[in-house]
């Protein structure tokens, strides 16, 4: 590229108020960049070590919620308060979506190193807080201390992309997604060893949480010495605040907040039509579109910058794509899919349901590491993302016909389906990556991250507004119906649906186990019947999901030997060519 079209893609951040904030900074677009000044650096294993470490990283985030997530009837047992405790998973998981933009942006700014190290500090903290907790308040803040680091996604993601070359940028995301991949495994199987072992074993997740984020902290401050530290220059504090769109970060934050606060109320005991869940969503979704509004025509350097749409539509594209991911596997796979596996009768326990899962969870570490591979090698991400959202499309078909009868079947399924998100999780943020220049790659990774847990948050209230309203109104009627022609006395009905809401374990007067084994089939089918509505209701997203990758622009001319933030020690000379 010559130097005219070198001064006609220069993207200079302005300060709208009157003055420039970053008039030395070099930001062009990725198109160029990825070109620029690129030559071969060596790898030696200082690189390889801080993509380990990272790894291990989003290894223990993922590991706070499934294991977490996992516990809670045992820590409700042991602390109570039922009410509130859907907010140890929640808590930590509204600071991530919430943040992860602004801590981006923050760490594109000032300084990955200690945002990425430093945060993981406080969680342990918040690690200590929940293993010693005495009640679920004390619990929730814990958590609330653990959410700070999980918004530091945004920046463990982004590390192994900028310090290997461009042509290793699906490479990187694939390490981390084993990372994430792991952390599932990981936490579900710990979850239930511990609790197996003793009562209060629900404590030593939190511990074994400690750990990992204390060797995650010293981890990064003693190996990650990237030798390009920001794109930006010395500002003054002023200056400082507005390159991190406070405007756009404080519109993002509000409405991010309310909508996942409605979200969670309308999955809950609230209707839509409540307050609890009608006011926040409005609001936050008002202030979204204010948001929009400002990052569009406000300025063009805020926290969705301009030069992301510079080459194309793709960063839109597969940012919509990870959000509609997020739904599927938020409300779908992850919360939906063991509900079946229990309520149609395919197994009768927690440590053998978290087991089944693993056709799901292994598929997709596995099949992650080819899909990389031809990714990395042919330079093609758009075909592997076509082809497992396609393979998604049949997973939501298939469960949309669920039957009882379908036991094995559904153990073909989950396999379908971890090859299906093994694909999305990999490609699509190394696609939302291939937008953004280095002085906006964590904040296009932020956004992303966010843009999936919003989704998920959506998804999860709407396929639980949709099974839910199908249970409540079909359910007694459809076991009342079935015990009633098998024998059973209509005055026994009561007893039995309080049985059947006890899990089957009260003896019901009169009930045969010819009459139990015709409830527990109509039981079965009525469950069945909700799930496929559930299951019915994302198969369009999965088709606007499959329109979008679809309809990505290729990235090979971008998978260059640019090394835009090495570890590496690089002779004098060549790292003033790299900066």
């Amino acid at each position: 590229m010559d130097a005219k079209n070198d001064e006609v893609h220069q993207v200079e951040a302005v300060n709208h108020s009157g003055h420039s904030h970053s008039h030395d900074a070099h930001i062009v677009p990725i198109e160029q960049e990825a070109t620029e000044n690129a030559r071969h650096i060596n790898l030696s294993w200082r690189s390889w070590l801080v993509v380990f470490i990272t790894c291990f990283a989003i290894m223990a985030q993922v590991y706070v919620v499934v294991a977490a997530g996992s516990l809670i009837a045992f820590i409700i047992r042991d602390l109570g308060e039922p009410a509130i405790a859907g907010w140890i998973i929640q808590g930590p998981l509204l600071m991530q979506s919430v943040l992860s933009p602004l801590v981006g942006r923050l760490s594109d700014v000032l300084d990955r190193k200690y945002l990425a190290s430093i945060p993981p500090l406080i969680a342990f903290v918040g690690a200590v807080v929940c293993a010693k907790a005495t009640s679920m308040n004390m619990l929730i803040g814990g958590g609330i201390l653990i959410g700070i680091t999980l918004a530091t996604i945004s920046i463990v993601q982004a590390i192994p992309s900028e310090i290997l070359p461009l042509k290793y940028r699906a490479l990187a995301n694939g390490f981390a997604f084993l990372g994430g991949a792991v952390g599932g495994l990981v936490g579900g199987v710990g979850a239930g060893g511990v609790t197996n072992a003793n009562q209060g074993g629900w404590r030593d997740i939190f511990w074994m949480q400690a750990a990992f984020h204390a060797a995650t902290s010293v981890g990064l401050l003693a190996f990650y010495w990237p030798q390009k530290r920001s794109d930006y220059p010395k500002m003054k504090f002023s200056e400082y605040v507005w390159a991190c769109d406070p405007i756009g970060s404080f519109l993002f934050i509000c409405s991010a907040t309310l909508m996942l606060l409605g979200l969670n109320w309308a999955g809950g005991d609230y209707p839509w039509s409540d307050p609890h869940v009608a006011a926040p969503l409005g609001i936050g979704l008002g202030l979204l579109v204010v948001f929009c509004l400002y990052e569009w025509k406000g300025r063009d350097d805020g926290i969705v910058a301009h030069v992301f749409f510079r080459n194309g539509q793709n960063f839109i594209l597969s940012v919509f794509a990870f959000a509609v991911e997020g739904w599927i596997f938020y409300s779908a796979v992850n919360s939906v899919t063991p509900q079946i596996v229990l309520n149609l009768g395919f197994e009768n326990n927690a440590w053998d349901i978290s087991i089944r899962q693993l056709s799901y969870v292994l598929p997709s570490l596995v099949f992650s590491i080819p899909i990389t591979l031809y990714a990395t090698k042919y330079k093609d991400m758009k075909t592997p993302l076509i082809a497992t959202f396609t393979i998604f499309l049949v997973v939501t078909i298939s469960y949309a016909c669920i039957k009882p009868t379908w036991n094995k079947a559904q153990i073909g399924l989950n396999v379908l389906s971890g090859i299906g998100q093994s694909g999305p999780l990999t490609l699509l943020v190394a696609c939302v990556q291939f937008t953004a220049p280095h002085a906006f790659l964590s904040t296009a990774t932020g956004l992303a991250f966010s843009a999936r847990a919003i989704g998920g948050a959506f998804g999860s209230a709407v396929i639980s507004a949709i099974v839910n309203g199908r249970i409540n109104s079909h359910y007694a009627n459809d076991v009342s119906s079935a015990a009633i022609a098998a024998g059973l006395p209509e005055s026994s009905v009561p007893n039995l649906l309080a049985s059947l809401a006890e899990g089957g374990v009260e003896t019901v007067p009169g009930a045969t186990p010819e009459i139990m084994a015709a409830v527990m089939n109509a039981s079965h089918w009525s469950y069945a019947r909700a799930y496929r509505l559930g299951w019915a209701s994302v198969i369009p997203f999965v088709v606007l999901a499959l329109v979008a990758v679809a309809c990505l622009r290729g990235v090979k001319e971008l998978m260059t030997e640019k090394v835009e933030a090495t570890v590496e020690h690089v002779p004098e000379d060549e790292e003033k060519v790299q900066a």
